[in-house]
């Protein structure tokens, strides 16, 4: 316990009376406390925060290049369809973390991020259409369709800025193109 003296002196009562006549007014306004306990303090933030169903802005640039209806009900029925072999194929180039030169090379893994073609970049689309060494493999995902050739959102069960509201994914084409990747061995971890 501390002793306080009331007099005139002490600079403490006088600060308390002058917030109290402060408060009496008539257009006075009551100052709003700040919780002092963190878990008050997240439970409000929390509270406060709206929940998105979007993904955040720097997240998963590529995922939304492939699949701009994400996050989605069909994703979750692409995969539901699949092996659990087949969902792991499909989920590396649908994310872009394929075992492929441009991605391994970003992440400091490769000493460079050309294919072993040397044409190009071996990027997701370079491997699913583009890169001579695997042409052979290839003949299968091509005749599932004359129009979407070269459509990564097609191959990969995602909805490409052009498809229509009632678009579904084409799991044929998804089924061909994870049978293309097993194939080349290519985003095997050996």
């Amino acid at each position: 316990m501390l002793w306080i003296p009331t007099s005139e002196d002490n600079n403490l009562l006088g600060l308390a009376k002058e917030q109290a006549r402060a408060a009496t007014q008539e257009d006075a306004v009551s100052q709003k406390q700040v919780p002092r306990m963190k878990s008050t303090t997240l439970n409000t933030a929390r509270s406060q925060a709206v929940p998105s169903s979007e993904l955040p802005e720097n997240i998963g640039r590529h995922s939304r290049r492939v699949d701009t209806a994400l996050p989605g009900k069909h994703t979750r029925q692409l995969y539901d369809r699949l092996s659990w072999k087949e969902a792991s194929v499909l989920a590396k180039p649908r994310t872009g973390m394929a075992r492929l030169n441009g991605y391994l090379f970003r992440i400091n893994a490769a000493e460079a991020d050309q294919c072993a073609c040397g044409q190009a970049r071996e990027t997701v689309d370079h491997f699913l259409f583009r890169c001579r060494k695997w042409t052979v493999y290839r003949t299968e995902m091509l005749q599932c369709t004359n129009t979407h050739r070269s459509n990564i959102s097609f191959f990969l069960g995602g909805k490409s800025p052009s498809d229509d509201q009632n678009w579904t994914p084409n799991l044929e084409a998804v089924r061909a193109s994870i049978r293309f990747a097993i194939a080349t061995g290519r985003l095997d971890a050996t």
